[in-house]
């Protein structure tokens, strides 16, 4: 192992058979040199990410921030992964300690910034905004905020990019507002009022949210049979309902969604009615 670049007093960029990997402790910054063999056990903590880019990333973000706000983070992180059962991105090493650093030093300065959609985030995705909630909680009590809902959302989102391997929350809050568009319109078109808390809610939600994944990621459809779909089936509640939900999410977010998604979604529906 040698010693590629000194970021700064606390951050080394070693090489390991091939493998950049990021190096810190305090004051082993200061007699780095370039090339020449790096003591591992110098060093309190040794990241390794899966790419180039992302330990790049972590090297200049660990050059800005203090160490001590990323070893909480990645004591943030392990809590969070003891509490989810998705694998998480590597790349949330990066957006979340930034993001908790950034969000103390608002709090300190008095800024508050809004989330969005916090409604559907507790809705949708209940495992990853409980946990959040907690996360906001350990911030709370290490640095004596008072960090709050807005957070939790923040938090959560950056939960939910690390389950899709995303790097910004784009595709994310288009899951969300999608999903919470497609349950809203199902309720009024065809269930009523749907208890959250039911059975019938809970299998209903799981699909739509996997049926608008794969429409942001233009995934296939799994295999179904579909051998009774004949002009019958085209006539029944269920499938009218499908297909005026399709089209209304084809026309305000202008995308193509294939028919046999909402063959498949009309057939879910009429399972669970």
């Amino acid at each position: 192992m040698h010693i590629v670049k000194k970021i700064n007093h606390n951050v080394v960029l070693v090489e390991d058979h091939g493998v950049e990997k990021i190096a810190m402790g305090k004051g082993i910054g200061f007699s780095a040199v370039v090339n020449e063999v790096f003591d591992e056990s110098s060093a309190d903590k040794i990241f390794v990410l899966d790419s180039k880019e992302k330990t790049k990333m972590f090297s200049e973000m660990a050059a800005q921030i203090p160490l001590e706000f990323i070893e909480f983070s990645e004591e943030i992180i392990h809590f969070i992964q003891s509490k989810i059962q998705a694998s998480l991105d590597s790349n949330i090493y990066i957006a979340l300690t930034d993001h908790i650093y950034f969000a103390i030093q608002r709090q300190r300065e008095d800024s508050q910034v809004t989330a969005i959609m916090l409604p559907e985030m507790k809705l949708l995705y209940p495992e990853e905004y409980s946990t959040a909630v907690e996360v906001v909680e350990l911030i709370n009590q290490r640095y004596n905020t008072e960090l709050g809902a807005n957070e939790v959302g923040f938090i959560t989102m950056h939960i939910i990019n690390a389950e899709l391997g995303e790097r910004n929350s784009l595709n994310s809050l288009k899951i969300l507002e999608m999903t919470a568009t497609i349950l809203q319109m199902l309720e009024k078109e065809y269930f009523g009022v749907l208890d959250k808390e039911s059975l019938t809610y809970h299998r209903l939600m799981i699909h739509v949210k996997f049926l608008v994944k794969r429409l942001i990621y233009q995934e296939k459809v799994p295999d179904e049979d579909f051998s009774f779909f004949n002009p019958s089936f085209q006539e029944s509640a269920p499938y009218k309902v499908a297909k005026f939900i399709t089209s209304k999410i084809e026309e305000t977010y202008q995308i193509v969604i294939q028919e046999n998604e909402t063959v498949y979604l009309a057939v879910h529906l009429a399972r669970i009615k």
